[in-house]
């Protein structure tokens, strides 16, 4: 009988775990020039993300209601998310989505430095001194072994299964509330984690199908919860559209258990529970227009929430997502709510789950992403050093994509100075977070250091720039129920602005105005009160008035600015969304007070004058805004805009980066962006007069990279010709990179 050899692969970094934060992992670290493995245990990339589970990629944006508003990642998992969006346009409906495992496959496969491995299960971990050594995989269908050996592993399998085999410290379970003074920990530690849930897609054909329930699954109306969530009690409740329905995201179990050996039984007890609730979908007569509905896919695997999470030389806790203290090894962010599961899952009488605030973007520390005794292993995803609570925000994908691009990144630095990863936390954090805002991760409130690329002397220009005002109203916006306008404010104080109001009513009528302030420049939340006074309206008023602000500016460098009043007042508004300058439903009850809405309030004639969108603003450090809108908007126009850069004398150039407005406020979108610039050219003009021209067209990115590799350039000048159907061209930052002089 022949026997199975072993084949040895050796590279500098190997990756387990082929979804969202491996795979940011692999390509970042790839991306950084070194040899990368990347082995998946299943024969597709994405994890969660993927065909086979399908649950939406979800992030520090919340679904589009965070309170730092422009809120979604950026980096990796901003091009991921915009390729799957240009190749699957019905990405949201859940349709087509073997085309969105295509993305990651083709991402992966771009890269010439990286190996991937699918159906690869790793069961073993080689320690020698202390350290990883290998790993070693299986290929069941190729009857293939391999033994995978690195100077750094980095684990994102989710369960952990490489820090498990070498023995990292890890935690599971809830902690106690004292260990990490978290409010929202029980007062004793216990075992309990999330658990998991199967998904399914249901489907409408052109004819009536029945349905049998297999003899295995479950009668739903007999099961203790069915009074519960036929009434839509406790967050459990089944839609009454049915048709596209992607699954019930409630339907979770195991949490009580082992969700890592006793895998096969949770995976047994939801197929029960699926089959079982689509019997009921189909034959109980409570839901219309079912005759025609298919179960046209059950999910093969469960979608698993939480098991093993390592211990680092940081446990990120509650109390680092709301007090946000700073973290000078600041790599990633995340920002969804602390999204807590019941215990029991649908077996629970509480809530599904609780959304514990979260008052926008945070910190993840580098220190939470290695672990504090195997010396070359780092994690992404969500098995990082997380206490249980904090790990309820931490454990979506673009959150954990985002882990996994900081920690490829710190890969290289660990081969470029032979160093593990707690030596590249003292002594190169610099270093890693000036890569990783190059290749356009979000970190809060960290600026860019841009004047190794911009020598003294340089000139900007631009076509146009546009006015700080929206004064073309579309519609009115009743006050009845409070409306807020935020306006960013780049001048010391504000002293006035004007606002259309009209009082549809036959008498006076009174106008409530409250001013408020914020602290943190990434959110917009009033925390602090300004001003406050009333304006009476004049019977039939339909013209503008002047607001009196006459406060300084803020420590977040925006003036909240809340109307409320009778039914009978309205102020005008449109359609538009001017980057900076939001409005939102004013809500005192809720935590961040605001609620997004999709009108924008008009204002114009702001005092002092505000030159909020100079071109100058692109190499201020921020490729995004953070307190300050931070870009350059052009005039509204039909036609070509630009911008030029010249240089006091001739400079090299290896490489520029473009990066657009994709409409951060966005978790989710349907391709394509209107704001985003699609076709432009980029021209280099050198020394001599000769000119290099790089046209784009097309482009659906938010970063965009040029290899110019260009000597003695003179001048930088683009010529944006269109958009997805904005009339307005807007650009974050430009960045030139000199060539890398070897040592």
């Amino acid at each position: 009988m022949e026997v199975i050899k072993m084949e040895l692969i050796n590279a500098d970094v190997t990756v387990v775990g082929g979804g969202i934060a491996g795979v940011c992992a692999a390509i970042a670290a790839a991306r950084q020039g070194l040899q990368v493995s990347l082995i998946n245990d299943r024969p597709i990339l994405g994890g969660n993300a993927s065909s086979e589970v399908r649950v939406h990629i979800n992030g520090s944006a919340y679904l589009g209601n965070s309170p730092s508003y422009y809120a979604r990642e950026g980096g990796l998992v901003e091009e991921l998310k915009l390729k799957i969006f240009h190749y699957n346009p019905l990405y949201n409906k859940k349709l087509m989505l073997s085309l969105s495992d295509m993305v990651l496959l083709d991402m992966v496969y771009a890269e010439p430095n990286l190996s991937l491995f699918l159906n690869t299960c790793v069961h073993d971990t080689g320690m020698e001194n202390g350290r990883i050594k290998w790993v070693e995989g299986l290929q069941l269908a190729s009857e293939r072994k391999f033994r995978f050996e690195s100077r750094t592993f980095i684990d994102c399998s989710g369960d952990g299964v490489v820090g498990y085999q070498a023995g990292a410290h890890f935690r599971r379970g809830r902690e106690a509330k004292h260990e990490y003074n978290e409010e929202l920990a029980p007062d004793a530690a216990d075992h309990y984690t999330m658990g998991d849930t199967i998904l399914f897609q249901a489907r409408a054909v052109e004819y009536s199908v029945p349905y049998t329930k297999p003899d295995f699954a479950y009668d739903i109306t007999k099961l203790a919860f069915f009074d519960s969530i036929r009434q839509g009690l406790n967050h459990r409740a089944v839609p009454r559209k049915i048709n596209g329905l992607g699954g019930l995201w409630w339907l979770e179990y195991g949490g009580h258990l082992d969700t890592v050996k006793n895998n096969e039984d949770i995976a047994l007890e939801l197929r029960k529970l699926v089959y079982g609730i689509w019997d009921y979908i189909k034959n109980s007569g409570e839901f219309d227009d079912v005759d025609n509905l298919i179960l046209d896919y059950v999910c093969p695997i469960p979608g698993k929430r939480e098991s093993r999470r390592f211990i680092g030389d940081h446990m990120l806790s509650q109390n680092d997502l709301t007090a946000k203290p700073h973290f000078e090894d600041a790599v990633s962010v995340g920002g969804w709510y602390m999204d807590l599961h019941a215990n029991k899952g649908v077996y629970d009488e509480g809530p599904a789950t609780a959304w514990n605030f979260v008052p926008g973007l945070y910190n993840i520390p580098f220190r939470s992403l290695y672990s504090s005794n195997i010396p070359n292993l780092m994690f992404a995803g969500r098995n990082i050093s997380a206490t249980h609570v904090a790990f309820g925000s931490t454990r979506v994908m673009a959150t954990c994509g985002c882990m996994g691009q900081a920690v490829g990144t710190a890969a290289s630095l660990c081969v470029k100075y032979e160093a593990d990863p707690a030596a590249i936390a003292l002594a190169h954090m610099e270093e890693l977070q000036a890569l990783l805002l190059r290749d356009g991760q979000t970190i809060v409130g960290l600026q860019e250091e841009l004047s190794p690329y911009f020598a003294d002397g340089l000139t900007i220009r631009a076509s146009s720039q546009r006015s700080y005002d929206n004064p073309l109203p579309t519609g009115e916006l009743s006050l009845e129920n409070g409306l807020c306008m935020v306006l960013p404010i780049q001048t010391s104080a504000a002293e006035s602005v004007r606002v259309k109001i009209k009082n549809r009513s036959g008498h006076p009528e009174t106008m409530h105005v409250k001013l408020f302030g914020g602290e943190r420049k990434e959110n917009y939340i009033p925390s602090s009160r300004l001003k406050d006074y009333r304006l009476e309206i004049a019977a039939s008023h339909d013209d503008w008035i002047t607001l009196v602000l006459d406060c300084k500016t803020p420590a977040d460098d925006k003036i909240y600015i809340v109307l409320e009043g009778p039914a009978s007042l309205a102020v005008y508004g449109n359609e538009e969304k001017l980057t900076g300058a939001v409005s939102f439903h004013y809500r005192p009850e809720e935590p961040s007070r605001l609620k997004k809405m999709n009108k924008s309030i008009c204002f114009k004639d702001l005092l002092p004058s505000q030159s909020m969108y100079t071109p100058e603003n692109v190499v201020n450090g921020f490729s995004r805004p953070y307190g300050l809108p931070n870009g350059w908007i052009s005039e509204r126009t039909e036609g070509q805009e630009w911008l030029e850069f010249c240089f006091a004398g001739p400079k090299n150039i290896e490489e520029i980066h473009l990066v657009f407005n994709s409409q951060l406020d966005l978790e989710h979108f349907n391709d394509p962006i209107e704001s985003l610039v699609q076709d432009y050219e980029l021209t280099l003009t050198l020394e001599d007069g000769a000119e290099r021209t790089i046209l784009t067209r097309g482009n659906y990115l938010t970063l965009n990279k040029h290899q110019v590799d260009a000597e003695r350039v003179t001048r930088v000048r683009m010529n944006f010709s269109r958009t997805y159907g904005s009339p307005y061209f807007e650009v974050f930052a430009v960045k030139w990179f000199a060539p890398k002089i070897d040592k």
